[in-house]
């Protein structure tokens, strides 16, 4: 399952997001859908980013948006469940909707919340692994539907997108612009913390 994970701010997220909708290679929604709501599909940067600009319940801002990316001619229609809901503990919600699918590619982004910056990541499944998953999560359309090279081949090209944007590194996780402007200016990028963890340049 090839996968990044890197640091990012909203404005590193921006640049990443303007070249995959420009590139127009695949259609963006969310993972899950807000408490009785359809699905939401994204058209732009900007609807993106204002995902950022919401408070969960308690007020706090979001500080994760979890995308899930659907690679055009790459598979069938991908199957959007319903999830059953606890309204005791969703303040009288039911229902929301999530987005399944053998081949879809996940993005994840995180800004910063508490001096701390958590990384964001891109992952998505293998032929072999969708194979062992299948007779388990019975999602509508099996993975012989899809065409995980196709997948594999934009998700790699989504991956060397974001390494190409990094400015420094933790072992394999690219730090981009503006994360090293926060990591030099005393927030973590955790696990890593400045002082301590040594933050390795890109020459």
């Amino acid at each position: 399952m090839p996968n990044c994970d890197f640091y990012a701010t909203s404005e590193d997220h921006g640049l990443l997001l303007d070249w995959l909708f420009a590139d127009g290679a695949c259609h963006v929604y969310e993972l899950s859908s807000d408490f009785e709501q359809p699905l939401r599909q994204f058209h732009s940067t900007d609807d993106v980013l204002r995902q950022f600009e919401r408070c969960y319940s308690g007020g706090a801002l979001w500080h994760s948006v979890y995308l899930q990316l659907y690679v055009l001619g790459a598979g069938p229609p991908f199957s959007v469940r319903r999830i059953q809901l606890d309204p005791s503990a969703c303040n009288g919600a039911t229902f929301r909707y999530t987005a399944e699918g053998w081949g879809l590619v996940q993005l994840y982004l995180s800004v910063p919340r508490a001096n701390r910056l958590e990384n964001s990541h891109t992952n998505h499944n293998s032929a072999k692994r969708a194979q062992a998953w299948a007779p388990i999560r019975g999602i509508e359309y099996g993975p012989d539907t899809w065409d995980f090279q196709r997948i594999s081949s934009y998700s790699s090209r989504l991956n060397r997108q974001i390494r190409k944007n990094g400015v420094g590194r933790f072992g394999s996780r690219a730090v981009l612009p503006g994360a090293l402007k926060l990591w030099n200016s005393g927030i973590s990028l955790a696990p890593y913390v400045p002082g301590k963890d040594i933050l390795e340049l890109r020459t």
